[in-house]
């Protein structure tokens, strides 16, 4: 039986039609759902098998940054803090390289969508490459090479200021407040100073779009930092401010050691894709917007609480990661719904020209259009919902540290003990803490 010209042209549609839906099928995987064997691992403190899976993937190069931040985050929780800081070396090499996209890139962005473009970080993610390299040298006992992490993600930080994006991520508070502690550590304290108030104005800033407070140990640091470099209109200031009269002394903590405990708790929120069908009336062609939107996960635990040599010390919130990576893509959001619409309007108009001169044709630009449309949902997943830290002074000595993990219902639902930590005068004793809970893998609505 002889085949016409039409049901020729019919066959062919028919396969281009099942090829593109199988490639939509594969498309519709978004990075998310791939991360989710990662997170399940993280959640049983498997770390070598969340690396073993992680390793295996062939990621292509727009996405090599994310698995360069992933990777670098895994070897810090394995404890590798060596190994873990030259993957985030090349991160931030790379990240400097994808600072200006290539017109190829943004051609793509434009004709088929937003991931076609190498992923370079939210500036959020930007900042905090710096703030965990500048830990791992901490956890490392190599404070001067923390000291010259801090000095970059301060360049870092005046770099995005003078770009004017208004990101919030230009004045991290998190990422101030480190730099205050180190700079204070090595003996510089004019310059702790300023990275204490610049810490207190970013979080000032950053809890009228977020929930995020000022962290008691903060006040202390402005008070015993401003009494130090004899600003005392500024200190009377902040007595009256923080209703605080009595707080520990520069003296005082030059004679006794310190605990800086670090708890980086859950995972931080997930991107997905939300999208919607619009028929253009009496063109016989359907238009397609989707766009990325957050799901928080519920860490699991609320808080930390340390126990050591009689004093008990609960940790507080100093990084909401989760709300700040929500809060940054609420404020990108008008760019991309303009930049999405826009390229739906063109898909549009390409497929409609085409299909007056061919019908078939059209159509299949049309469902092409439709099925390459696909949100950008890359993010940094390994990175915690939350940073809290608690400042614990001490006597020098050597310790035996016991923490317990709180729940929503401050009730204890887990304990880990650290021996031997040792206390020295005049000096700040790191130590960091991760934890996923088994419902951070549960999307919350």
């Amino acid at each position: 039986m002889q085949i016409t010209p039409v049901e020729k042209r019919w066959c062919t549609l028919r396969k281009l039609i099942c090829g593109l839906f199988l490639l939509s099928l594969v498309g519709c995987a978004s990075y998310s759902s791939k991360f989710a064997p990662i997170a399940a691992d993280l959640a049983a403190d498997n770390i070598d098998q969340a690396l073993a899976v992680l390793d295996k993937e062939n990621p292509p190069e727009r996405d090599r940054l994310l698995w360069l931040m992933n990777r670098g985050m895994l070897l810090r929780l394995k404890g590798d803090y060596v190994a873990s800081n030259q993957e985030f070396q090349s991160a931030k090499q790379l990240v400097e390289k994808l600072d200006a996209l290539s017109l190829r890139e943004q051609t793509l962005a434009v004709t088929i969508n937003d991931t076609t473009r190498s992923y370079a970080g939210d500036p959020y993610e930007q900042v905090l490459l710096n703030v965990y390299s500048a830990l791992n040298y901490l956890d490392l006992g190599q404070p001067d090479d923390a000291r010259v992490e801090v000095l970059q993600v301060n360049l870092l930080l005046e770099g995005l200021a003078d770009k004017e994006i208004g990101a919030l991520s230009e004045t991290d508070p998190f990422a101030r407040y480190l730099s205050g502690i180190i700079y204070e550590q090595s003996g510089e304290y004019s310059d702790a100073m300023i990275a204490y108030r610049s810490a207190y104005q970013a979080y000032q800033e950053h809890a009228t779009h977020y929930s995020l407070s000022l962290p008691d140990s903060l006040k202390v640091d402005l008070l015993r930092s401003s009494e130090r470099l004899g600003l005392t209109e500024e200190n009377r200031r902040y007595q009256e401010l923080f209703g605080i009269s009595h707080w520990q002394t520069a003296q005082e903590l030059r004679r006794q050691g310190e605990l800086i405990f670090l708890f980086h708790n859950g995972l931080a929120p997930i991107k997905i894709e939300e999208s919607a069908m619009f028929p253009i009336i009496g063109q016989g062609q359907v238009v397609r917007i989707a766009l990325p939107k957050y799901l928080r996960r519920q860490p699991g635990f609320s808080t930390a609480r340390i126990r050591i040599n009689g004093h008990v010390t609960e940790t507080a919130l100093v990084e909401n990661i989760e709300e700040l990576a929500v809060a940054e893509l609420d404020r990108n959001m008008p760019v991309i719904i303009a930049r999405t619409v826009a390229r739906a309007a063109l898909k549009y108009q390409a497929s409609h020209e085409v299909g007056k001169q061919n019908g078939l044709a059209g159509l299949a630009m049309n469902l092409t259009g439709l099925l390459t449309e696909r949100a950008d949902t890359r993010s940094w997943q390994s990175l915690p919902a939350d940073i809290q830290l608690a400042r614990v002074p001490l006597e020098p000595g050597e310790y035996n540290l016991d923490v317990e993990l709180l729940d929503m219902g401050g009730r204890v639902v887990d304990r880990i003990n650290y021996p031997a930590v040792t206390l020295r005068a005049g000096k700040k004793t790191f130590l960091s803490c991760r934890r996923v809970a088994t419902t951070s893998l549960l999307r919350r609505k």
